[in-house]
């Protein structure tokens, strides 16, 4: 799927490996205690069952490619928070 965050940020969980591509902007991706940074034209792998908070100050469009679970575990929603970029620190609350 291919999705967009606009000075956001988004958390959920997938029973799955998730691959995000970043097809334009700068993203930051907190999972299992461990931020990375990812622009245009770079990729992201979020392991099966992790927690995964992704955020973008600005703007962010991604291609996620991910699918259902062969066992039915459905994937979680955590939350969505709307963020004002600050130079001093881009990482939502």
């Amino acid at each position: 799927m291919e999705w967009e965050l606009r000075g956001e940020s988004w958390t959920d969980e997938h029973p799955i490996d998730e691959l995000n591509h970043v097809i334009q902007g700068h993203l930051f991706v907190r999972c299992d205690g461990e931020t990375t940074e990812v622009r245009t034209g770079d990729l992201v792998l979020v392991p099966a069952g992790a927690v995964s908070t992704y955020w973008a100050p600005e703007y962010a469009r991604m291609l996620a490619v991910y699918g259902p679970d062969p066992q039915g575990r459905p994937s979680r929603i955590h939350g969505y928070e709307r963020i004002l970029p600050r130079p001093d620190n881009p990482c939502p609350s």
